[in-house]
């Protein structure tokens, strides 16, 4: 596939997947690796939820973009501390289940897909959870600019992502090495989709933004998250 084949399947496979998606947050289904596997990935995503419901309480902005917001997941923890909440995604059967979940009228959905979208007004910070890993190498520098263009002077913005660990995915499906940037991902009806797939370090990616004017404070659970800060540097 080409690169834009690539990103249709990739919008394709999120479509698709709507309905079954929190299956691999709750670790259900395809996505049970038994009590010691799933103890560990629960405490780690109630590590990165804690940290981002922290993080806007030191902050406080009133109006926050959210982009690639899924199915609600961190949409209902933002939007019951923001005054506004504009969250994008793709895919419209995401965001249905999004809408039903979190229920609250200070949030904005838009159906957009985001290497297309421009934004129409700028935010006190800008929140994507699992986004940047599926954003090419060669559009991580228009991303970047995609994101400052979006952004309020003295702004920020929080990333949460996957950590590369071959037990973060369903039991059926086979990670290829952390630097192949494609994978092969499986619904649970056997219909098969390539995506992006760019797992980061913490050092790894602070090293990479910063040529691009970002500072970042990112950390690492023990296996499956990278989360944290990215800033535009001084000057």
């Amino acid at each position: 596939m080409t690169a834009p084949d690539i990103l249709d399947d990739q919008i394709a496979y999120y479509r698709a997947r709507a309905g079954e998606y929190d299956e691999w947050w709750f670790r259900t289904g395809r996505y049970d690796r038994g009590a010691d596997f799933n103890a560990q990935w629960h405490a780690e995503t109630a590590t990165v939820e804690a940290a981002l419901v922290s993080w806007l309480a030191a902050r406080r902005p009133a109006d926050v973009l959210e982009l690639a917001c899924g199915t609600g997941l961190f949409t209902r923890l933002i939007a019951p501390r923001v005054a506004r909440l504009a969250s994008i995604d793709a895919s419209t059967e995401v965001i249905e289940i999004n809408r039903a979940r979190v229920g609250a009228d200070n949030v904005e959905y838009v159906q957009a897909d985001l290497f297309a979208w421009r934004p129409v007004r700028r935010y006190d910070a800008i929140f994507f959870s699992f986004w940047l890993s599926h954003v090419p190498d060669s559009r991580f520098a228009a991303f970047w600019e995609l994101v400052a263009s979006a952004l309020a002077p003295g702004g920020a913005a929080y990333l949460i992502d996957s950590a590369f660990d071959p037990t973060s995915t369903a039991k059926d499906h086979v990670l290829p090495g952390r630097e192949a940037g494609i994978v092969t991902r499986k619904l649970n009806d056997g219909r098969e989709f390539r995506i992006v797939k760019v797992f980061y370090e913490p050092a790894a990616l602070a090293a990479k933004l910063g040529p691009l004017g970002w500072r970042s404070k990112l950390a690492q659970t023990p296996r499956y998250f990278i989360y944290g800060e990215v800033m535009r540097s001084p000057g």
